[in-house]
């Protein structure tokens, strides 16, 4: 059965909101706080490093399902109004052309299926470089909820500033590890 409109912008608002949350998450993981638990002789490196490589995992995926399977039901193709004037306002956001785009959106298939969903023969992991990848989650969100839903379609559902949750999500992430670290 066919998602509705109203559901299929629900369950991008929601892909956003866990894409937000995993790369905050990701990123508190490689900074100073997060950083020294992966150490190889840190009690419990593999679970810290675990963990943080998950949440880079479940960026590209969320990510992949937005902009890089045109096909899929989450597609911003599938759920914005007017697929052409979105399309240049989101290049120009992330100061891209169309084929510079698209060049993007092989890199983060190339991670994600040789190395997240399959385990392909590569020997070298390139975790791709993720600003394109937040610059146009934080632009699909804001249009959405600005311009593709109606208050009460996201009941419920995040629907603040991205930068602010981005935010909150860091500022929680950092207080784990170094809660963790002086533990």
């Amino acid at each position: 059965m066919a998602l509705s409109n109203r559901d299929r912008l629900r369950r991008v608002v929601v892909l956003c909101a866990s894409f937000v949350r995993n790369l905050a998450y990701y990123r508190a993981g490689q900074g100073p706080h997060g950083r020294p638990l992966l150490n190889e002789n840190v009690k419990h490196a593999g679970f810290w490093r675990q963990v943080n490589s998950d949440c880079i995992d479940v960026c590209v995926l969320d990510w992949c399902k937005l902009f890089a399977e045109r096909q899929g039901e989450h597609h911003w193709r599938k759920i914005v109004t007017d697929p052409t004037v979105f399309e240049a306002a989101l290049l120009a956001h992330v100061d891209l052309s169309a084929s510079g785009f698209d060049a993007y959106i092989q890199q983060m298939k190339t991670y994600r299926n040789k190395f997240v969903a399959h385990l392909d023969q590569e020997k070298v992991m390139y975790i791709p470089d993720m600003l394109v990848a937040q610059r146009s989650v934080w632009f699909l969100h804001a249009h959405v909820v600005a311009r593709e839903a109606k208050p009460s379609d996201l009941t419920g559902l995040p629907t603040m500033d991205v930068q602010l949750g981005y935010g909150e999500c860091l500022s929680e992430a950092e207080e784990i590890f170094r809660f963790a670290r002086s533990a």
